[in-house]
């Protein structure tokens, strides 16, 4: 896929259902390099060697997870989610992939190609049930990843209302106590 065949109006899209298990999922490239614009300690994402691992509500079983790619910073959907963060992502070979907790291929992720990105995480815990036929109803979270080519820039806390955000960015909530 090139950067001409995606428009802000109709990105490249990929929609998944992963098991939480564990409650993340990673974006991985499968080299050795660290994300430089993300922390390595904990926090709703974190990078490692070649990989973001990004956190999901631990009270669910599944998540749905939405990948959109656009040519130009997306349209602005954060009321919608209860914990959205965004920061600058390298790619180092513009072929990512989507991998659940245990690291099993959900599906891969072209990328227009090496270079820097900006990668909004929206995830909020969904109070619906994953219904399928023939399966039990299963707590499910929904996770929006939206990703266009941008500069690099550090971590932004755009919106924290949800148990996870609080749980993982508490420095947002302090400052509304704070602040009064």
């Amino acid at each position: 896929m090139s950067v001409g065949d995606v428009t802000a109006a109709h990105p490249a899209r990929i929609d998944r259902v992963l098991d939480a298990q564990h409650p993340y999922f990673y974006l991985s490239e499968n080299t050795a390099l660290i994300n430089p614009r993300i922390s390595t300690w904990s926090g709703m994402v974190t990078a490692a060697g070649g990989k973001l691992r990004l956190q999901v509500p631990w009270t669910v079983k599944r998540v749905r997870v939405v990948t959109q790619m656009y040519a130009v910073e997306p349209e602005n959907v954060i009321e919608a989610y209860d914990d959205v963060i965004e920061f600058g992502y390298r790619s180092a070979t513009g072929l990512a992939a989507l991998l659940d907790w245990s690291r099993t291929l959900a599906s891969p992720l072209d990328l227009p190609g090496p270079g820097d990105y900006r990668l909004r995480y929206h995830v909020r815990a969904s109070p619906r049930e994953a219904v399928e036929p023939g399966i039990e109803r299963i707590p499910m979270a929904e996770a929006l990843l939206q990703l266009w080519p941008s500069k690099l820039g550090g971590q932004e806390e755009l919106r924290i209302t949800g148990e996870l955000g609080n749980f993982w960015h508490p420095g947002s909530r302090l400052k509304s106590v704070w602040n009064g």
